[in-house]
């Protein structure tokens, strides 16, 4: 989209909420500053814990979304146990996915199915121990264009499993699992993807500009190559592409540790939110022992990256004594109304540090819709000129917030502009008639959808499908996101 508009293409923007963050949609800005929020966490959390015996040790790790078929809200999430029951007494650490349903997102439970055993328990909320009982730990998905109902629901899993048909030798990798429902997987006809320990959050993402899935994993190259002296080196973010979820390219590293980010990265979730790909990626304190916390960039197409500029944490861990004091983790976002609600997996201590109790359980925060980045302007009038592109609807509206200051006066204005002919830079009175800053009426309130309008123009009716620029005023106030509606 930003490539045709340096050709002279006014953009096309639609009816898309504009993130007012990035500068794919800015021209050009002046006394204004860039301010992250965070989401609110609930006062309840965790959401989902552990209460049943084979959820063993820990739980975390969580899928959620809202299925439709089943009117829930439904959560795939990850157990371990250091006594290996599903391998039948060998030793060594497995995982294994459990299944839980909720009908607000926030209170949950937990079916018993008989999908898979316990000792003592013919039913359970576990539906996948690996197809060889030895380790399985996945993100699942509902690929509402399968036209075969039996691969409906997809999960990519990380497992071990024999490098060969019969051998005694183990490997770990990616593979591709179906299911009708969510809860009976198909190891027989699962699909290879990956050959190494991609021991990250592997998952997939739908890009709905260009048709395509994205799979986001650790790499298999990396600057360090196999040095045994370096400790998590391969913590990186990389993508594989595929147009029918069978064949993929190869990884390619996207991300990796700046001047400012510590070393190593470690969990990581991307999500498709408007006209952007989010991240939601988890740095790491020290040593493999070191504490987590969530951090947040964006990008237009999946492969170029933009961090905030501070790195301070989107979603910090707790204080001292709580829960999530040691280490936050993000895992799914979804929209809820209103608002955006984060899962995460939170510890009251670094991942490694005794594993066994390392991970506590899945906690929520929530979030209005739009307000990742506020662009703020304070003390001084600041401007904000958009990019030029066509007015696609009469009515304008943006998502603001204010200082709340008492005897601070404050407000948004809005200009609509048309592009000066060249030579004429020097003149600044170029809005469209009843549509200048003078003639905007200030908007003072903190909402996420606050009509735009002028003395005598209630709406935009005269420039649909003309070319225009908005030229923001801001005083005390910030703005998250514009976007145009036809009422």
């Amino acid at each position: 989209m930003i490539y045709s508009y340096y050709r002279d293409k006014p953009l096309e923007i639609g009816y898309t909420r504009q993130l007012v963050f990035d500068d794919a949609i800015i021209e050009d800005a002046w006394r204004m500053k860039r301010v992250l929020h965070q989401p609110l966490k609930w006062f309840k959390n965790p959401v989902i814990y552990k209460t049943e015996p084979w959820e063993a040790e820990a739980v975390g790790h969580p899928t959620v979304f809202y299925d439709s078929d089943y009117g829930c809200y439904r959560s795939w999430y990850m157990s371990y146990s250091e006594k290996n029951y599903y391998s039948r007494g060998e030793t060594g650490i497995i995982h294994f996915m459990c299944y839980a349903e909720s009908k607000d997102g926030l209170y949950w439970t937990k079916p018993l199915l008989s999908v898979c055993d316990f000792p003592g328990f013919n039913k359970t909320n576990v539906v996948y121990c690996g197809a060889n009982g030895k380790t399985a730990r996945g993100q699942v998905f509902k690929d509402e264009k399968e036209k075969d109902p039996e691969k409906r629901y997809k999960m990519v899993c990380l497992e071990t499993f024999p490098w060969e048909k019969g051998a005694e030798a183990m490997c770990s990798g990616l593979r591709l699992l179906y299911s009708p429902d969510g809860l009976k997987w198909n190891s027989e006809k699962s699909r290879f993807i990956l050959d190494y320990h991609s021991d990250t959050n592997n998952h997939i993402v739908f890009d709905r500009k260009n048709n395509r899935w994205l799979l986001y994993c650790r790499p298999t190259m990396y600057s360090s190559g196999r040095s045994s002296n370096l400790r998590h080196h391969r913590r990186r973010v990389s993508v594989m592409i595929s147009d029918d979820l069978i064949n993929w390219s190869y990884p390619r590293i996207v991300l990796f540790p700046d001047e400012i980010d510590p070393p190593d990265y470690d969990h990581v979730y991307v999500v498709c939110y408007q006209n952007y790909f989010l991240m939601f990626y988890t740095v790491m304190e020290g040593d493999t022992h070191g504490r987590k916390e969530t951090r947040f960039a964006w990008s237009e197409d999946g492969f170029h990256w933009e961090r905030f500029f501070s790195r301070e944490p989107f979603l910090p861990r707790g204080n001292k004594d709580s829960w999530d004091a040691g280490a936050v983790l993000t895992y799914a976002m979804l929209a809820q109304e209103d608002n955006l609600i984060f899962y995460y997996t939170g510890s009251h201590k670094g991942q490694h540090e005794q594993q066994e109790v390392s991970i506590n359980g899945i906690g929520a925060g929530f979030l209005k819709k739009d307000r990742f980045i506020e662009q703020r302007a304070e003390n001084e009038p600041g401007y904000i000129l958009t990019r030029e592109f066509i007015c696609p609807a009469k009515y304008l509206r943006l998502n603001t917030g204010y200082s709340g200051i008492p005897g601070k006066q404050q407000y948004i204005r809005a200009e609509i502009v048309r592009r000066p002919s060249l030579g004429n830079h020097a003149f600044f009175n170029y809005a469209y008639d009843g549509y200048s800053l003078e003639e905007s009426i200030p908007v003072s309130t903190d909402r996420l959808d606050a009509p735009v309008m002028w003395n005598n123009k209630k709406d935009l009716s005269d420039l649909v499908g003309n070319p225009i620029y908005i030229r923001f005023e801001l005083l005390n106030m910030g703005l998250f996101s514009f976007y145009f509606s036809d009422k």
